[in-house]
């Protein structure tokens, strides 16, 4: 609420007092010769292409980083779900521990790992339960065509899971400075398109006081939502850890039958 209140609530405030301290200090002076004007619009026109080509890249690579980080959470827990129920005909008790592991990973990532990777940290307790399933199913027992197949399966699992983790992990805790620059000029550019018309002295009257106020309005709205995107694992645009919750109550169904 307080970055919405300064970001866009605020700068609009601001302008509208600008425009109406203006109107009332305003005084007569020369007319602008129409070839300033043309200049000027033509001036304006270039800051609002720059401005809109430049926010539009940061939201499509913003926007990305989510989608990718979606998109890996997704494969890396069907792979985890496979992998539970491949190793059922997996002999006792090494059947039970992969399974347990499985459990004990979709429940640390989406209760542990995705709150440290929203502060940029790790999880090296993942890496671990994973280390853990890996060896369990390595040592699975290949007596059988049916248990060579699903030791064979479980483990391509395994390395499904490893590469989108550590996919995940890379693209939440990325420092994005390509999208910070992008991010950084869009402001600039959001000030630029508002600061602008002030500079070169628009009319203070009551319809150029209301554009205005729109324009710095849906700017700082448009700024609001670009600062939302820099954060993929939370906030109103956040991926949140669903497939995860989604593989481990299936888990925790299965246990409650005795299946």
């Amino acid at each position: 609420m307080f970055l919405m209140l300064l970001v866009v609530v605020l700068p609009a405030l601001l302008v509208a007092g600008l425009l109406v301290l203006g109107k009332r200090r305003k005084r007569a002076g020369p007319t602008r010769p129409d070839s300033d004007s043309d200049s000027l619009s033509f001036v304006g026109g270039v800051l609002n292409a720059l401005f809109t080509v430049v926010l539009a890249f940061y939201i499509v690579f913003a926007w990305q980083d989510g989608d990718d980080i979606e998109k890996a959470s997704t494969t890396e827990a069907n792979a985890l779900t496979d992998t539970y129920w491949q190793v059922s005909s997996a002999p006792e008790p090494a059947a039970s521990t992969i399974r347990s592991l499985a459990a004990r990973y979709a429940t640390r990532v989406a209760e542990h790992e995705w709150a440290a990777l929203d502060q940029g940290r790790t999880d090296p307790e993942v890496d671990a339960v994973l280390a853990s399933m890996r060896a369990e199913v390595t040592d699975l027992p290949a007596d059988t065509e049916q248990q060579k197949s699903a030791r064979e399966q479980a483990l391509q699992n395994i390395r499904v899971i490893d590469e989108n983790h550590r996919e995940r992990v890379e693209q939440a805790t990325d420092d994005q400075v390509f999208n910070t620059v992008l991010l950084v000029a869009s402001i600039i550019g959001a000030l630029l398109m508002v600061t602008f018309p002030l500079l070169i002295g628009i009319s203070p009257t009551a319809a150029n006081i209301a554009t205005m106020v729109l324009l710095t309005l849906t700017l700082g709205f448009t700024i609001f939502v670009s600062l939302q995107l820099m954060h993929p694992l939370h906030g109103p645009f956040g991926v949140e850890p669903g497939p995860f919750r989604t593989a481990l109550e299936s888990f925790e169904g299965t246990l409650l039958t005795g299946a």
